[in-house]
């Protein structure tokens, strides 16, 4: 082998590695910027219509229910703590809405996030419509 070939084979052997994840730190986000745990929530969900987009009231409604369930982990101002996610960081607020309510009924309790799937359908979606002012 030549003098040269010994580097050579070491950065292709890298940058094999690199691809593969391996030795290197793995994404934290999809190509959009949002993270792993919430992108993997089904494709369709991001063509899910928030049906309370904009209102005033759901604004308020979600913020009560935020305080309520959310604010204890992620924090009352929602830039999280400990293991809890910032929700104002761009990884959150990338998401559709419906990737948000998706990730709200599923959970990931893995990382330490319940399933809220015995909320009604309708409170998910105001949480997410408050979430959403948080950007």
């Amino acid at each position: 082998m030549t003098r040269h070939a010994i580097p050579l084979l070491l950065l292709l052997a890298s940058a094999a590695f690199a691809a593969a994840g391996v030795g290197g730190q793995k994404s934290n986000g999809d190509d959009r910027g949002v993270l792993r745990a919430i992108a993997e929530a089904p494709v369709a969900t991001r063509e899910w219509v928030n049906p309370y987009e904009g209102q005033a009231d759901a604004v308020a409604a979600g913020k009560k229910l935020y305080l309520r369930h959310c604010a204890e982990c992620h924090g009352r101002d929602a830039r999280g703590s400990g293991r809890a996610v910032n929700l104002r960081s761009p990884g959150v607020q990338n998401a559709a809405p419906g990737e948000l309510v998706w990730f709200l009924r599923s959970g990931n309790l893995w990382r330490g996030m319940p399933s809220w799937s015995g909320m009604p359908v309708e409170r998910r979606w105001q949480i997410v419509t408050y979430l959403k002012t948080l950007r």
